[in-house]
């Protein structure tokens, strides 16, 4: 019985989870081809509606996602050796939250950029 329990452990494991992370990605496509197909039908040109990143942005982005985290890391491994906090408790929590506070800086800057663009 235990064996049995092991097999559809490892058959829901390897078989469901790929299944649903399939069907999520397809799902996602048809939407966008309907989208298309519906911009198309209306005479409106398909590449317009996407509006991407800048590649600069990007790398800027990654940019200060790193450097919060690696300052994250750095404050919490000083915060560790400070304070009593455990060190595999501390230094993960202020990687997260000066990576998050490197995503809000990007945020405000891109912002910004674009509020000049518009003017």
């Amino acid at each position: 019985m235990k064996e049995l329990i092991e097999f559809i452990a490892i058959i829901l494991i390897f078989g469901l989870i790929p299944a649903i992370i399939v069907f999520i990605f397809y799902t996602i496509n048809k939407n966008r081809h309907i989208e298309k197909l519906a911009l198309i039908e209306k005479g409106l040109d398909i590449y317009a509606s996407q509006k991407g990143i800048n590649p600069l942005q990007r790398v800027l982005m990654w940019a200060l996602l790193l450097i919060g985290v690696g300052h994250g890391l750095f404050v919490g491994y000083i915060l560790s050796l400070v304070t009593a906090f455990e060190e595999d408790k501390i230094v993960p929590i202020m990687a997260v939250l000066f990576g998050g506070i490197g995503l809000i800086v990007y945020y405000i800057y891109r912002k910004r950029t674009e509020t000049r663009e518009t003017d």
